[in-house]
């Protein structure tokens, strides 16, 4: 009868069959979870999985369904909000956590470190827990496993390769999948992947990067905008069927160096930012670098996070503005160019 309970359920009502499911009513009893609290308190068990009923269609409900889950978010904020990031602590304030069933669109110039931030970011939710699956058509899976290790033992592993054993076997035990696509793939094999994933390992974060790169020359011209304005649509409909996240790479327009860049940089229409729960633009102005959210439909907070990169571990560290204006001394492991 709690926020995990209730995604527990619907997610096996999912795999069972919705039409082979009944729900048994618990809203009477706040301090009551699940059939072993029913079962410790005395209650009739029979009596309550007898007027059990059928769940009702997906996409039609009245408020008394909704009245207690409205009842479990006032209740329980912190659940709701989401998972907290531990390598990206301000991110909690803006964005208040990692919520399933949301689309994130993460953009910024070629080069910037996209991949490199995304890849600290979705290791950071695996280590809490979160089943994750990569889709990365743009750089090999064998680079982006190195670097997803270095970042996970904070090492240069290079210079350290009597603990690659050691790491390795740590990283091997994360609930981490890769697909094995790479460059241009047709949509829906990658959403039969997304599909097969979510069911049999029960995947609840899924990153595509990049949506260009995936696209490849399927489309070109007007319909490379209808192709994927389709896929945008297709994945923004997965994560709400599913309860799974999706991150979304997206490279910007082109634009000028100098150009700082908005909700309307993201290439092609407007329908990517539109569809997105979260937009997460990779900024850079003068010797520093900063993540920006654009875009927050939970609290419709906004701010910036700056941060510098760390060579040897590949890792991505939050400073303040101050600190990161600041030019690295020569010779250091901090960087300002990723």
């Amino acid at each position: 009868n709690d926020v995990k309970g209730q995604e527990g359920a619907e997610k096996f009502s999912d795999k069972l069959g919705m039409k082979r499911c009944y729900s048994v009513d618990m809203k009477s009893v706040d301090d009551i979870k699940d059939a072993n609290d029913a079962l410790i308190a005395g209650m009739d068990l029979k009596k309550m999985v007898n007027s059990a009923k059928k769940l009702p269609h997906k996409q039609i409900m009245q408020f008394g369904e909704l009245r207690n889950s409205v009842l479990r978010e006032l209740k329980n904020p912190e659940e709701v909000r989401g998972l907290p990031s531990q390598s990206f602590p301000k991110l909690n304030t803006v964005l208040r956590g990692f919520r399933k069933g949301e689309l994130t669109i993460l953009t910024g110039t070629t080069g910037i470190g996209k991949t490199s931030i995304i890849s600290q970011i979705s290791l950071d939710y695996c280590q809490q827990g979160v089943n994750t699956l990569w889709g990365s058509f743009e750089t090999k899976n064998t680079r982006l496993a190195k670097k997803m290790l270095s970042q996970f033992a904070a090492k240069n592993l290079e210079e350290n390769i009597d603990k690659f054993e050691y790491y390795a076997d740590e990283f091997s035990k994360l609930p981490l999948y890769f697909m094995k696509f790479f460059g241009a793939t047709k949509l829906d094999q990658v959403l039969d992947a997304m599909q097969y994933a979510q069911y049999a390992y029960d995947v609840e974060h899924v990153i595509l990067d990049n949506l260009q790169f995936m696209a490849g020359d399927q489309a070109r011209g007007y319909t490379k905008f209808d192709y994927l304005d389709d896929a945008i649509e297709k994945f923004r409909k997965f994560a709400t069927d599913k309860n799974c996240h999706i991150t979304l790479v997206v490279h910007p327009r082109k634009e000028a160096d100098d150009t700082k860049l908005s909700l309307g940089s993201v290439f092609g229409s407007a329908k990517a930012t539109q569809e997105a729960d979260n937009v997460i633009i990779v900024q850079k102005g003068r010797g520093t670098r900063y993540l920006e959210i654009t875009k927050n439909r939970f609290s419709g907070d906004l701010g910036i996070i700056p941060y510098r990169y760390d060579r040897d571990t590949e890792k991505y560290y939050e400073t303040t503005l101050k600190e990161n204006s600041k030019p690295p001394p020569q010779n250091n492991k901090w960087s300002n160019k990723q």
